[in-house]
């Protein structure tokens, strides 16, 4: 009991250490790449510190199997550097006696870990998601750094369409603006250049145009068409909506759902493919039936009949796909949400061997270590929910494949070094 109690106090400071900077790692990344579009934006600093507490969510997902597999490596490396396994082994102490007690913390840790990924991070999610869309909507301009030939329609009355972008001056080129309302004829702007601009005082955002054109056609005589040259124009988009609006959605993502709503979405899938599949059946036997039973056809009738059912199955087929590939992404997401805590295990076991045969208490080899066969391990995670999002595997073995190819490599370490722990107690006997 005091073995067991030794070895959970150990491996605590390094978890606690390791987890403390992979968060702080991964904040310090989130930071750099939202520092730009939010902070130089005028959003307050309660809503971007809101936002950043709600994007730690997934970092702690995946910092806590991190750090489980970082502090395996540290504890069983300095056990070994300062001869503390040697002890144990003389005393008859084998190593999955010294493992067990880390095997079953990473467990409750790992159950932990499930409960946190179906209640608490697809809220997280959900809500980040939203308060992005109300930062977007209050600095419109955030929308349109990545854009370009998409029309935009964040502006009330206005639609605007431009080629590209410079990131640096924020500037738009090749701009489109359409003004279109319903008691009046729409309005066309065509310009080389512009950018977005805002009124504080008056609390709406601007365009700029330079060097373009004005199309109107005049409200009175409909018959009379303008066309207007300009150098420079400004044309008010409307409100800017400096107080930021909250806002709610019932619509979830996959990765803003629990498992109960993704296996529900999942089954109603499952059952429209299986529908898609008997109303192809039907249409086969109907059009077999009016060529066989019915009366005769001519040859053109036979064979644009033949045209339309082979359309509307083309058709069906297509929508079957994407019915199969939305499912796959869900149960993707489902067995996601299982397979990341369960590295927590995986990782005690391929920890703990490599942390003995590495011999260092050294932080920089262990996090070195952690390091190489996390990224393996991730590497392998995400081009498996890639190939299973397609359809190319099963989602099941997508997500499970790394898990068992690093619990394998754990099980085949830790037998080498039971193995070698018996063998030299052999050859001391003989």
């Amino acid at each position: 009991m005091r073995l067991r109690r030794y070895v959970l106090v150990e491996h605590l400071m390094p978890f606690l250490f390791s987890f403390s900077v992979i968060i702080f790692l991964l904040v310090i990344d989130l930071v750099l790449q939202m520092l730009d579009r939010i902070l130089g934006k005028g959003v307050p600093a309660g809503v971007v510190f809101e936002l950043f507490v709600l994007n730690t969510a997934w970092m702690i997902a995946l910092a806590i199997p991190m750090a489980v597999l970082v502090s395996a490596l540290l504890t069983f490396g300095r056990l070994s550097a300062d001869g503390e396994v040697t002890a144990m082994r003389a005393l008859g102490i084998g190593i999955h006696q010294v493992v067990s007690p880390v095997l079953l913390a990473a467990m409750v840790l790992g159950i932990g870990l499930v409960l946190f990924n179906d209640r608490i991070l697809p809220e997280f999610n959900h809500r980040a998601r939203l308060l992005m869309m109300d930062i977007t909507r209050k600095r419109p301009a955030l929308a349109l750094a990545d854009k370009a030939g998409v029309v935009i329609g964040d502006f009330k009355d206005y639609r605007i369409l431009f080629e590209r972008t410079d990131t640096k001056s924020s500037m738009l080129y090749g701009v489109l603006v359409y003004r279109y309302h319903p008691d009046s004829f729409p309005e066309t702007a065509v310009a080389d250049s512009g950018y977005v601009a805002f009124d504080p005082v008056r609390d709406e955002a601007l365009i700029w145009l330079y060097d373009g054109e004005m199309h109107r056609i005049d409200e009175d005589e409909p018959e009379v068409y303008t066309r207007t040259m300009f150098e420079k124009a400004r044309l008010q988009l409307g409100a800017a909506g400096q107080q930021l609006s909250r806002s709610s959605s019932t619509y979830r993502n996959d990765r803003e759902m629990d498992i109960r709503t993704m296996q529900s979405q999942i089954a109603h899938y499952d059952e429209e493919c299986v529908q898609a599949q008997a109303k192809k059946g039907q249409m086969v036997e109907a059009f077999m039936r009016e060529i066989m039973f019915d009366e005769p056809l001519q040859d053109s009738s036979v064979e644009s009949s033949l045209r339309t059912v082979m359309g509307r199955i083309a058709a069906d087929a297509r929508i079957l796909r994407h019915k199969r590939r939305a499912a796959d992404r869900l149960k993707v997401e489902v067995h996601k949400k299982f397979s990341i805590p369960a590295a927590c295990l995986v990782f005690v076991l391929v920890g703990a061997p490599l942390g003995v045969w590495a011999r260092s208490s050294s932080p920089a080899i262990g996090a070195a270590i952690s390091i190489a066969f996390f990224l393996v391990w991730w590497i392998c995670l995400i081009g498996g929910e890639k190939l299973a999002d397609r359809g190319v595997i099963m989602p099941w073995l997508a997500m499970w494949v790394p898990n068992i190819l690093t619990g394998a490599i754990g099980l085949g370490l830790a037998a080498r070094l039971i193995f070698d722990s018996q063998k030299r107690r052999f050859w001391r006997r003989a």
